[in-house]
């Protein structure tokens, strides 16, 4: 919309008729109140009929006039080179018409009270397009955005924004359905990638912020809190071969306490970091044997208890896996060995002792063989 200030009291400074006083129109030459000079038709010594106004600051309008003003079919060219072709009424842009901008932006379509409104078409200097409803010389209401590289908008538009529903497509055919606010995805909405994945949910300010699901194309899911675009929060990600995991994210990866859960029916419930159990946790295998302690690295690492299938019980250090250090090992029949371990083996000193605490022999282990005994 441009505002044309020209107001239309007339003044008659001058007039000439090329018929005579009594028809009903003449032409002639009258200049406004403000100085603008006119030259077409006239009746009753206004502006009447086809014309041409020559504004003091350079503008010119060449169109119909009604009882002295712009009304009718009209072309309006300012003295920067911005024009208007199109429809009039009482002095204002109002029907329709096309718009003309110094930016080499065009404008097609309904016009009121000299504002771009209803249906109409702007073609943008850098190869946009827009085609849909206007509102005060703005996207409002339904329409499609087409950008020159070839992303697609279709749907709801308020103050020139993307507003309420819409689907968008990208260039590289990524789209999203769903919810629109002030140019962002805010709401429910659902987002397809390119390599296959699907996200179904919340957003908030153009990401994933909320509740939502997200769907692998490899079969992995998904599925609990998101922030700022990332896992972030409670949630459950399941593998596409039965396993499972059931705990706490951070900025998309396995961080606090959770639970996972393998196909093969093994289970570790403690703590993580960055994808890794790490902290304090138990373990235990599919074959029986179970492990609760320390962990680091997704390793057993510090002081734990390994309860093995066996029956056998071992308490003491391990060092990535594997016994290491300070140890006790109770064997199922009660046998007690106090001594030291080195990558699981038996490794330094020892007192093994019965299962009534009698001590039966000690001496020294070199990488579990038996260098020296001592009874």
């Amino acid at each position: 919309m441009r505002k044309n200030k020209h107001t239309l009291f007339l003044f008659a400074l001058l007039a000439f008729s090329s018929v005579s006083a009594s028809a009903q129109l003449s032409l002639g030459y009258y200049q406004f109140k403000d100085g603008s000079e006119y030259t077409g038709e006239l009746k009753g010594r206004r502006p009447n009929g086809k014309g041409k106004t020559v504004f003091r600051n350079g503008d010119v309008y060449e169109g119909e006039y009604v009882k002295g003003k712009r009304q009718g079919e009209g072309t309006y060219t300012f003295s920067d080179g911005e024009k208007y072709v199109g429809e009039w009424f009482e002095d204002q842009q109002h029907g329709k018409g096309t718009y003309y901008f110094m930016n080499n932006n065009r404008y097609d379509g309904m016009w009121y009270t000299d504002y771009q409104e209803g249906e109409g078409t702007m073609t943008y200097y850098n190869g946009d397009l827009y085609t849909g409803t206007w509102h005060h010389d703005k996207r409002n209401g339904q329409g499609t955005y087409t950008w020159k590289g070839g992303a697609v908008y279709t749907g709801e538009w308020k103050n020139d924004l993307k507003n309420g529903k819409g689907t968008m497509v990208w260039e590289d055919k990524s789209k999203y359905e769903g919810d629109w606010k002030d140019g962002m995805r805010h709401g429910k909405g659902t987002f397809y990638y390119t390599n296959g994945d699907k996200y179904v949910g919340d957003w908030k300010d153009d990401v994933q912020d909320g509740k939502g699901i997200y769907y692998f194309q490899n079969g992995e899911r998904y599925e609990g809190d998101y922030a700022n675009g990332e896992r972030t929060g409670r949630g459950i990600y399941t593998y596409p071969n039965g396993d499972k995991y059931v705990g706490h994210f951070l900025n998309g990866q396995q961080e606090g306490q959770g639970t996972f859960t393998w196909a093969n029916g093994a289970v570790y419930d403690g703590q993580w970091s960055k994808n890794q159990r790490s902290g304090t946790g138990k373990y235990k295998w599919a074959n029986g044997d179970e492990y609760e302690g320390q962990w680091k690295n997704n390793m057993a690492e510090g002081e734990g208890v390994l309860h093995m299938a066996d029956g056998s019980v071992y308490t003491g250090s391990f060092v990535r896996g594997k016994e290491e250090g300070k140890g006790v090992l109770i064997e199922k029949d009660g046998t007690r060995f106090e001594g030291f371990f080195k990558q699981g083996k038996k490794d330094g000193p020892f007192v093994e002792m019965d299962a009534n605490g009698n001590i039966v022999r000690k001496g020294t282990f070199r990488y579990g063989r038996l260098l020296e005994e001592k009874k």
